[in-house]
């Protein structure tokens, strides 16, 4: 079922292309709902998602005003910049019967990446061009249904400034995107070298921890239907170097277990781990990456801007640790490293993202986590090498995507 909404105030122009959509999709394929105004269809798109939205230039503001010839155009600003209170169109398509205001508008409409076309009683080419439009969004809904992948890559931060941020400064053309009914900023781009091409989505928990984590990590999984999801980020090292990634190829929440009372009434906490390791074939990938593309890691470390750092910039696979609390304490790393003597990395998240991506419903995408060291579990935490640790774990992904999951 495909729903369409019409924006515009001359019945005449409005009657025949519903009738175009009508015959294009069929009575029962869908709904097509009509507005005469920009406030009219305003209160439309707030209570509903329309798979394309028909947008004439020449348009009324309000019900019962002369029409604006830039009244289209302003409300489709509305739209892409309303925040929360629109559902957006999936699609949006202009329409009007004005030669002149198709060419001072179309470059504008191209700028928010949508489409402005010429109708013209005398030519079946805006005919077609619904039609096409129709077709695609058609195809795109069943493969929706038939449960397709729809993105290469959805990256994960637990923080917005230093981790997101990072990611953010990669080269993708980031474009800000929400999705209906969600207070979530995504942000969508492209990482492309040569033939390679990743899709890629990126988003932040509202805050640290696994639950977190772990309700992003859904809600880009559901909303995207990425191929893979990658945990970003920093975290405290375990006989690594300040920057150094880590990926971790297990990882397990150091908190689950039973707490009982020991002889002398005292409270003794038996750890009882669940694992999740790094999917098989990924790890392959990872291995050869990180085996094979030693000259990446240089030119990684010779990218940053902020004060050189002597040690030479590695990565490693190794298992993470995730806990509800930042860890600043000795005997509590040594703790946690008595549960896993291969420990390289503990922080406050990847379980959650694997936890997530492993129950996920069909497709599910393979979960990987590349977060670089920050600490060691105990002072000095400074801002200084949080940037450096969340760059390099954000330039690791880009490199690791373009060589390892890109489509060419």
């Amino acid at each position: 079922m495909l729903n369409v909404l019409i924006v515009d105030d001359d019945s005449r122009k409005a009657g025949k292309v519903q009738r175009v959509i009508e015959e294009a999709i069929g009575v029962k394929g869908g709904s097509v709902d009509l507005a005469g105004s920009a406030s009219a269809a305003a209160k439309l798109l707030e209570g509903r998602q329309y798979d394309l939205l028909i947008l004439d230039l020449n348009l009324p503001i309000r019900d019962r005003q002369p029409a604006s010839k830039d009244g289209g155009l302003r409300f489709l600003k509305q739209i892409v910049r309303g925040g929360p209170r629109f559902y957006k169109p999936s699609h949006i398509l202009g329409l009007s019967e004005y030669p002149e205001l198709v060419n001072q508008y179309g470059p504008q409409f191209n700028e928010e990446a949508w489409q402005l076309v010429q109708f013209d009683v005398t030519s079946e080419a805006w005919v077609k061009t619904i039609q096409n439009k129709l077709i695609h969004i058609a195809q795109l809904a069943s493969t929706k249904r038939d449960g397709a992948y729809l993105l290469d890559l959805a990256i994960v931060t637990a923080l917005k400034p230093i981790e997101l941020d990072a990611v953010l400064a990669l080269d993708a053309g980031w474009r800000e995107e929400r999705q209906p009914g969600d207070d979530t900023f995504y942000h969508r781009g492209e990482f492309a070298r040569g033939d390679a091409r990743v899709t890629v989505v990126a988003a932040a928990a509202i805050e640290m921890g696994m639950p977190a984590a772990a309700c992003i990590t859904s809600k880009l999984i559901r909303a995207y239907k990425p191929r893979f999801v990658a945990m970003a980020g920093i975290t405290a090292g375990v006989g690594m170097n300040f920057g150094d990634i880590i990926v971790a190829d297990q990882s397990w929440d150091y908190g689950s277990g039973k707490i009982g009372t020991g002889t002398r009434k005292q409270s003794l906490f038996a750890p009882a781990p669940n694992y999740i390791p790094l999917d098989a074939g990924l790890k392959e990938k990872v291995d050869f990456f990180i085996s094979r593309r030693a000259p990446v890691l240089a030119a990684i470390q010779g990218r940053w801007q902020g004060n050189k750092h002597t040690n030479v910039l590695s990565a490693k696979p190794g298992p993470i640790a995730s806990g509800a609390a930042v860890v600043e304490n000795e005997i509590a790393i040594n703790a946690i490293k008595d549960m896993n003597r291969k420990v390289i990395g503990i922080e406050m998240e990847t379980y959650g993202v694997y936890l997530a991506a492993r129950v996920a419903p069909q497709p599910k995408p393979l979960a990987f986590a590349a977060k670089s060291v920050c600490d060691f579990g105990k002072p000095p935490k400074t801002d200084e090498y949080q940037r450096y640790a969340a760059f390099t774990s954000a330039n690791f992904i880009y490199e690791f995507a373009l060589d390892q999951l890109a489509r060419t």
